[in-house]
Parts: C-alpha cells; structure tokens; sequence
C-alpha cells in the first residue's frame, strides 16, 4: 500500500473516532401540504466503530430526564417522579457498524421499539456535476430507495463513507440529501469533534446510555416483521394500551388537552382519538416502502 493510502486511512479512523456531524432535517409531516416544513436538528456522531444518527432534541430532553431521576435516586428520595420533555419530532435512531456498513432502524410503534436491521443495499450512481455546499467542494449521486428517488451531494474532502438517516458508501461524507419531491431535505451545517464519552457523562449528556423507567429494551426484528408491526398498529393504534389495562390492579391516567382520564373505556377512546388525528397528519414518512 502507498504512503498516501496509509495516511488516508488512519486520517479517516482518526477522524471518524471524533466526529459529529450537525444536519438540519426539514421535512414535510403532511404529504397534502408539501410547502410547510418542519424542522429537526440530527446529530451524526462518528466513531470508530460505527455512527449513530439521532435527533438533538430528543437526546437532550432525555439528557434532563436521566439527570433529574439520577438526582433523585442519589438523594434517596422514596417518591420518584418522570417527567418527559418535548422530545422533538422525530423519534427514530439509525445506527451503523463500521466497516462493514450493517444498517439498524430503531424505532417506536405504540408502546414497543423495535431494531430493524436493513437488508437492501443503496445502489448509487455517481454524476460529474459538483457545486460548493456550506464550505464543501461537492458531487452529486443519485439512488433510489425505499420508495422514494434522492439526490445527494457528498464531499471527498471529508473521507468517512457516511451520511445522514441510512445513506453511506459514497467516497467522502454525505452534506445534502434530498428526495426529489423536496419533503425531506437533510444539509450538513457543522462539523465538530466530539467530547469523549467520560466527559459526555459529567456533563449529562450521553448518548446512548439505560434511563430508568423511560428506556425501554428494544426487539430485534426483520424488515418483514417490521412492517407487519406497522401495520398492526396504523389499525388498532392502542392494542397494547387495551391489552396492558385488561391486566389486574392496573390503572392508567393520561392527560390530553388538559383533561385527564382514567375510566379504562375513555383512556383508550382518548388515546385511539389522538393517535389517528397524529396518523391523519403523518402521513409522508422518509420511507415510503418500510
């Protein structure tokens, strides 16, 4: 091997052992209103081991979660109180082992969250035109996948094979991927080295780490069952909540618009209610093929 590709190599392990990447992820919930974009900060954290891309938001509610219940644990409180922060918008996490690229979705559906290991495999097509994203010289590819066409733009002068959600494999970082029709549109807006993980924990804020009472273990699954899951839900959207208060001596009290209920009948009426006005409204997901 040149001297050149050794030194390509150890640049990128080096680099992809502190990397975080900032991407701004706009999207359209509502595929009937295509103009209005939400807006989620996702962090891409690169290791050297694989990545991990998750939303900002969500991992620093979390981030106060886990501090006041460490909080409360260590002063030897008796009365443990949960409180959940806006989470953000997006709730999914994509992980992925390096090098060999494996692919893992995880991912909520009702009170479950499942590991979704991907089995398709992104075919690109590389194109000559390039253009100057943020301070990155770039080159377009193209590829189709789960159902929707994307074009991204990826810059050889950050050497890590990766991206945003589940795209990887192009000969440099991914800065901008973008469906065709324009209702999911991920850009790179910093790059940063990360803080290690002992520094992380002093600070509060490390990724990845059990919360108790609001962690839950997730199921590995095949893309098949996944799917199945989906669709389970989007027809009984509380079958689990049903199931969990058929138990003996269970009783759930939820809040919605200001109004609490704990008659089982209206909790589960209530709940149905707010996830199909959710489903109604959700309804451009990033994969239109799961």
């Amino acid at each position: 091997m040149k001297l050149t590709s050794l030194i390509f190599v150890f640049f990128s392990v080096a680099l992809m052992a502190q990397s975080r990447a900032l991407y701004e992820y706009k999207f359209a919930k509502d595929s009937t209103k295509v103009d209005s974009l939400t807006t989620e900060w996702m962090y891409l954290d690169m290791m050297e081991n694989g990545s991990k891309y998750y939303s900002k938001q969500t991992f620093e509610s979390d981030s106060i979660s886990y501090a006041s219940l460490k909080k409360q644990i260590e002063s030897g409180s008796k009365s443990i109180s949960v409180t959940k922060t806006n989470r953000g918008e997006v709730n999914f996490e994509v992980e992925k082992t390096y090098p060999d690229y494996k692919v893992y979705l995880k991912n909520s559906i009702g009170s479950d969250t499942y590991r979704v290991e991907e089995d398709r495999a992104l075919e690109w097509k590389i194109l000559p035109e390039k253009m100057k994203i943020g301070e990155f010289e770039a080159q377009k590819a193209t590829t189709n996948f789960a159902g929707r066409d994307w074009e991204v733009w990826f810059t050889m002068e950050v050497p890590i094979h990766d991206g945003p959600y589940k795209f990887h494999g192009l000969p440099g970082l991914i800065v901008k991927a973008q469906d065709v029709d324009g209702t999911h549109i991920m850009q790179l807006q910093a790059l940063q080295k990360r803080k290690s993980a002992q520094a992380e924990l002093e600070t509060g804020l490390a990724q990845g780490r059990t919360i108790p009472f609001i962690t839950k273990k997730s199921i590995d699954v095949n893309r098949v069952q996944y799917a199945k899951q989906l669709e389970i839900y989007r027809k009984d959207p509380v079958k689990g909540m049903r199931e969990m208060l058929s138990q003996p001596n269970t009783k759930v009290v939820v809040s919605f618009n200001g109004n609490e209920a704990s008659n089982p009948n209206e909790v589960l009426r209530t709940m149905e209610k707010s996830a199909r006005e959710k489903m109604k409204t959700n309804n451009n997901p990033i994969e239109l093929i799961p």
